[in-house]
Parts: C-alpha cells; sequence; structure tokens
C-alpha cells in the first residue's frame, strides 16, 4: 500500500505545471483594480527580469497590453511598488478565493485570480484578462466591483479595440457613470 501511495505522489508531482515566475510592478500607492490583457499583438514586448520572472509593468491606467501568452499552472507571482528613489516595495499576493478575514486590514495585498478570456471568431484569436485588485482587506468588496470586465465583455469588442487609448476610455467613461 505504501508503495502504492508514493507512486501516486510521484505521478501526481511529475504532472503539475509550473508556470513561468511573474513580478507585477506597481506605480507608487496604487490602489484599485488593475487589467493585464494578454497575448496582444501590439502590446508591450515581453521582458525578463534577471531572475528569468515575466515583468509586467504596470501604468498609472491601471491597464497593460502584454505579447505574453496567458500562462497556466502553479503559479509564482511577486507583487511590488517601484519607490521613486528606484527601489521595489513588495507587498504580498493573495488568491481572490482565500478567506480575508484572518488578513492585516492595515496592510495592502494584491488580490488575484479573477482572469477571463475573451474569443474573437472571426480573428481566430484569444486575448487573456488578468484582473488583480491592490487594496486594504477591509476595502475588499468595494473595490473589487468588476464593471469594466462587464462592459468589455458586454459591449461589441473587437479585437483592434484593444489598444490602450480605446481601453482607456472605456474605462473612463465607466467611471465618469459612476
Amino acid at each position: 500500500m505504501r508503495k502504492l501511495v508514493i507512486a501516486c505522489l510521484i505521478i501526481s508531482l511529475s504532472s503539475c505545471k509550473f508556470a513561468e515566475k511573474e513580478i507585477y510592478i506597481m506605480p507608487v500607492n496604487y490602489t484599485g483594480n488593475i487589467y493585464i490583457f494578454s497575448n496582444v499583438k501590439n502590446g508591450e514586448s515581453k521582458q525578463y527580469d534577471d531572475k528569468h520572472s515575466r515583468v509586467y509593468a504596470v501604468p498609472k491606467s491601471g491597464i497593460l497590453l502584454s505579447q505574453f501568452k496567458e500562462i497556466y499552472g502553479v503559479i509564482n507571482k511577486k507583487f511590488v511598488y517601484k519607490a521613486k528613489n528606484g527601489k521595489q516595495i513588495e507587498f504580498e499576493g493573495i488568491p481572490f478565493q482565500n478567506d480575508k478575514g484572518s488578513l492585516d486590514n492595515n496592510k495592502v495585498y494584491a488580490f488575484y485570480g479573477n482572469d477571463a478570456t475573451i474569443t474573437f471568431p472571426k480573428a481566430k484569436d484569444t486575448i487573456g484578462i488578468q484582473i488583480v485588485t491592490i487594496c486594504k482587506p477591509k476595502d475588499f468588496d468595494i473595490t473589487n466591483r468588476e464593471p469594466f470586465l462587464k462592459i468589455i465583455s458586454g459591449s461589441n469588442f473587437l479585437l483592434q479595440d484593444v489598444n490602450y487609448q480605446k481601453l482607456i476610455e472605456m474605462r473612463s467613461k465607466y467611471d465618469k457613470t459612476n
């Protein structure tokens, strides 16, 4: 029986796929939702740091278009604020589904795992969207509302609409009405 358990454990572990490490660099003191659109041909070029981690440098708009393909598997994410002196201040990432009651309400966290995919049948292409909410646990329910994604999903969103100007316009239009 013990040999069977060990064999099952080995098979299970060998079938796990480990995704590339990722580092998310946020503007100083950013809070709110960020949106990372992946698999965007005209997006930001793929960038890696010296530790071979994918680098997502999120602009002040909170919207990043990236040429990276979406990834699946065991996730290794690092979230940092880039301070004015160039140093990075790391803060903890927490999966959305985790219990927020045990977290420190005075600390800022990156809540991740609320992802979506948009398929463009005519172009035979898909774009992944990572949504990360940067906030204190006590502000999570207010900050995490997902109207922007609903607007994108509910509109006649086309592949050519995946550009900074169009997405920022769509997001600011919603922000003005709410």
